[in-house]
């Protein structure tokens, strides 16, 4: 069977993930890397021998290509997505689908529209705890969900250092999407009503117009009521990059999950550090971890023509779940989410 032909289009710090995954995936030939940043394509071809591109037509013209990762920033989504799709190319999008529902609306259309397949990576439907809490939450024994709560919550380097779009998204788009995608894959259902709170007073300081925290509040059709909580101003000197944690209360159990300690201590003369050991980590040069796999499924169910774990619909459910959060932020009122 011929191999894949795929590109990324943004090789960035989680663009480089996907170029790694597809460069030791056996059923791809990683054809082509594009990013608008040559100091991003001098990473990729110190280590890979692939073509790379400043301009996603260019690459386009040039490639024969039959899928791509995009791994652009939130809000830079829409133009290379619409860009594959009307040449029939396959995608995989980094989460969130889009930052507005008119662009998520638009590149699920336009998938329809040339018979092309979506994917999203929502990565922690592949994490093994997260997969664990499910199977455990849909045993009869574990009764209806009552109540829930999810946090996730970055270090405050990542919107002030690790990229310079931060004011073009949020901690709900940044993360909450990661906890909304989660919380529907526990639940099975959708969303019906959003309340939230959310505060601009660190980062605005700083020049960086954006929220620094958000908590939501979503009831979903099955009666139960969640609690999220999202910001990325946790301090530097946190032991690890980011922070999560779930509990749900069912009818007959309690079911914690925590996704900050892993059970994995570093320390030095300055800092303790909690590794994550099962999300991306180097196995003898070779990516391993749940932040892989959703690359990895991708191609194995386009091979075999398979259903894909998170696609295009999750992503707008998502995006709905955002929106309606953003609405509320800024009317301080409950928004109501409409199906379809």
């Amino acid at each position: 069977m011929p191999k894949l032909r795929v590109a990324v289009i943004g090789a960035g710090i989680y663009g480089f993930n996907h170029v790694q995954a597809y460069a030791w995936n056996r059923d791809v030939d990683l054809v082509a890397v594009c990013d608008f940043k040559q100091s991003c394509l001098d990473k990729v071809t110190s280590t890979f021998d692939v073509h790379t591109y400043t301009d996603v037509k260019t690459m386009f013209d040039n490639e024969e290509i039959d899928a791509v990762s995009i791994a652009t920033p939130d809000a830079f989504h829409l133009e290379p997505a619409l860009a594959a799709i009307t040449r029939g190319k396959h995608v995989l999008i980094e989460k969130p689908l889009a930052t507005t529902l008119e662009d998520a609306r638009k590149i699920i259309a336009k998938a329809k529209e040339h018979h092309v397949r979506v994917a999203l990576d929502y990565h922690k439907r592949w994490d093994p705890a997260a997969i664990n809490l499910r199977n455990e939450l849909h045993l009869p024994s574990s009764g209806k969900p009552i109540r829930g709560y999810m946090s996730m919550d970055d270090v405050i380097d990542v919107p002030t250092k690790w990229f310079d779009w931060a004011h073009k998204s949020s901690p709900v788009h940044f993360l909450g999407t990661h906890c909304y995608d989660q919380i529907r894959w526990y639940m099975g259902c959708e969303v019906e009503e959003v309340y939230a709170v959310g505060s601009k007073t660190l980062l605005k300081s700083m020049g960086i117009d954006t929220y620094d925290t958000v908590q939501a509040f979503l009831k979903f059709e099955n009666g139960c009521y969640w609690t999220v909580e999202n910001s990325w101003i946790f301090p530097s000197g946190f032991p690890k990059a980011n922070d999560g944690r779930t509990q749900i209360l069912t009818e007959r159990a309690l079911l914690k999950a925590d996704s900050q300690n892993r059970g994995v201590e570093f320390y030095n003369g300055s800092k303790l550090r909690t590794p994550n050991s099962y999300f991306i980590i180097d196995n003898n040069g070779r990516p391993f971890g749940f932040g892989i796999e959703p690359i990895n499924d991708f191609v194995y169910c386009l091979v075999n023509n398979l259903p894909f774990i998170a696609d295009a619909n999750d992503g707008l459910e998502a995006e709905k779940i955002a929106e309606a959060v953003h609405l509320s932020l800024e009317t301080n009122q409950a928004v109501n989410i409409a199906k379809g």
